[in-house]
C-alpha cells in the first residue's frame, strides 16, 4: 500500500458528509411560488384584460376581412382610405354648404299600372308636405326599364313630370347582346319614351340619364346581365350624358372609386370606367360620359351582425328606412366636385315599385320625417342651404361646378342638358362663362 492510498479517509464518510451539506444548502434557498395551470397569471387582472382584448381583436379583423371577401369589400376599401384622408367633409365660414338632394329610383312596376297610380298619388301627397330653399318640392327622377314599356303607365309617368314632380330617364336589363342587337334595343326603347316627351329635350335633342340593369354597365358583371364591352361608348352615340348606376355593393361591377363624381371614357374592355378623367373632358369630347355616384360610408352602428360597423350605399329599401341618421351620414359622405366643395351631391336610389315594402320605404312615414329633418337641419339659409333637383340638374350642376361655375347654383341647373318636353320649363340655360 503507498502512502497516499494510506492517508485518504473512508470513502463512504466523505460522499456522506458531502450530500448533507448539500441538501442542508438546498433547504436554505428559497422555494420558487407555484404558478397554477401552467403559470397563467391569474392574479393579474391588467394583463389578463390586455390578453383578452387582444384576443377579442383578432377575432374581429379575422370577422371582417371574412366579411370583406364575401361582400367584396376588398374593390373599394383602398380608395375609400385615400377618401377618409382627403374626402372628409368641409367647413365655410364665409359661405354655406349647398346640399342638393337627387332621388334616383329604379322604378319598376312589372307592368302594373294599379301599382303606379296609387304609387303617384301617394307621393303627391307627401311632396305637397315639403319644400326646398327655392319652394321647390322633392324631385323625383323615374329610371323606368326600357324593356317594360306600357302606354298607361308611361302616361302616369307623364302626369307626375307635367306637375313638376321629377323627370323620366332610362333603366335597361339585358344580357347576351351584342352592340348591334343592343343598339336596336335602345333605339326602340327610347322611341316610345319619346312619345310622351321623356328623352328629348325642349330644344330637339335626344338625351338622357341612364341606370343600367343588375348594375352590369359595360359587361361589368359578365355577359349574363350585359354582353357588350363597347356599352359606354354606344350609350354616348344614343344621346345618354351620364350614368348613374352607382354604387353597387357586393357586386363585380363596384367602381374602385368611391363618392366620386367623375368623367369615363370606353376602352372597349369590360368595366372602361375603372379609369377616371376629368369632368372638363366632357367639353371637348374626350370623355364619353359622366359617372355620377352616391354616397358611400362606414358608420358605428351596435348591431353585432354588423360588426359594430355600417355601410350605407344611399339605398332606401323595405329593410332600411331612411332616417336622420342616415341623412347625415349621407351628407358626411361629402360627394362634390373638386372646384366647388360647398356643392354636396347626395344621390339616393331606390327600386320604389318593387313591393308595397319598398314603396312605403319611399312614400311612407320614415321617408316623410327624413325630409322635414333635411328641411329643418341643412336648410338654415346661413350654414346650409337645400335643393332638391332631378339627374339631369345633378349633371349640369357638377359639369358647371367643374367649369368654374360662379355665384348661385340654380341659375346653372339647366346649363348644358335643357329640360324635357315632358318636364316643366327651365330655370336657366347659361353655362359658366
Amino acid at each position: 500500500m503507498s502512502d497516499d492510498t494510506a492517508a485518504r479517509p473512508p470513502l463512504g464518510r466523505v460522499g456522506l458528509g458531502q450530500a448533507s451539506r448539500a441538501l442542508a444548502r438546498a433547504q436554505a434557498l428559497p422555494r420558487p411560488r407555484a404558478q397554477p395551470h401552467g403559470g397563467f397569471p391569474w392574479s393579474d387582472p391588467i394583463r389578463i384584460f390586455r390578453l383578452l382584448l387582444l384576443a377579442g381583436l383578432i377575432v374581429y379583423a379575422i370577422a371582417f376581412t371574412a366579411r370583406a371577401y364575401v361582400r367584396k369589400y376588398f374593390v373599394f376599401v383602398p380608395d375609400y382610405t385615400r377618401w377618409m384622408a382627403t374626402g372628409g367633409a368641409s367647413f365655410f365660414r364665409n359661405r354655406p354648404t349647398h346640399v342638393f338632394l337627387v332621388f334616383t329610383d329604379h322604378f319598376e312596376p312589372d307592368y302594373d299600372t294599379s301599382i303606379v297610380e296609387n304609387w303617384a298619388k301617394r307621393y303627391r301627397a307627401l311632396a305637397s308636405r315639403h319644400r326646398d330653399s327655392a319652394g321647390r318640392p322633392p324631385q323625383h327622377t323615374w329610371f323606368y326599364p326600357g324593356e317594360q314599356t306600357t302606354e298607361p303607365i308611361l302616361r302616369a309617368l307623364a302626369g307626375l313630370t307635367g306637375d313638376g314632380f321629377g323627370e323620366v330617364e332610362l333603366h335597361y336589363h339585358h344580357q347576351y347582346d351584342t352592340e348591334a342587337s343592343l343598339r336596336e334595343k335602345l333605339v326602340s326603347s327610347i322611341e316610345d319614351f319619346q312619345q310622351f316627351g321623356f328623352l328629348k329635350t325642349v330644344d330637339g335633342k335626344t338625351q338622357f340619364a341612364f341606370i343600367h340593369g343588375n348594375s352590369g354597365l359595360d359587361n361589368s358583371n359578365g355577359p349574363y346581365m350585359c354582353g357588350v364591352d363597347s356599352e359606354i361608348r354606344l350609350l354616348r352615340e344614343l344621346g345618354c350624358f351620364g350614368d348613374f348606376t352607382f354604387p353597387s355593393l357586393f357586386e363585380d361591377s363596384q367602381p374602385v372609386l368611391v363618392n366620386s363624381i367623375y368623367a369615363v371614357r370606353d376602352d372597349d374592355r369590360p368595366k372602361s370606367y375603372e379609369r377616371r378623367l376629368p369632368l372638363t373632358a366632357l367639353r371637348d369630347g374626350s370623355a364619353d360620359l359622366m359617372l355620377f355616384e352616391g354616397p358611400l360610408i362606414f358608420s358605428p352602428t351596435l348591431n353585432a351582425r354588423q360588426l359594430f360597423l355600417h355601410l350605407d350605399d344611399g339605398d332606401v329599401h323595405a329593410s332600411e328606412h331612411a332616417t336622420p341618421a342616415r341623412a347625415d351620414s349621407w351628407i358626411r359622405a361629402n360627394v362634390h366636385v373638386a372646384e366647388r366643395p360647398d356643392w354636396v351631391f347626395v344621390k339616393l336610389f331606390s327600386h320604389g315599385a318593387s313591393s308595397p315594402e319598398d314603396a312605403e320605404a319611399c312614400l311612407g312615414d320614415d321617408f316623410d320625417a327624413t325630409l322635414s329633418y333635411l328641411e329643418r337641419e341643412y336648410n338654415d339659409g346661413a350654414k346650409y342651404v337645400l335643393h332638391y333637383i332631378t339627374a339631369r340638374e345633378a349633371y349640369n350642376l357638377a359639369r358647371a361646378a367643374a367649369e368654374g361655375a360662379r355665384g348661385e347654383p340654380q341659375q346653372y341647373q339647366n346649363a348644358y342638358i335643357k329640360p324635357y318636353l315632358a318636364g316643366s320649363p327651365a330655370i336657366s340655360v347659361r353655362p359658366p362663362s
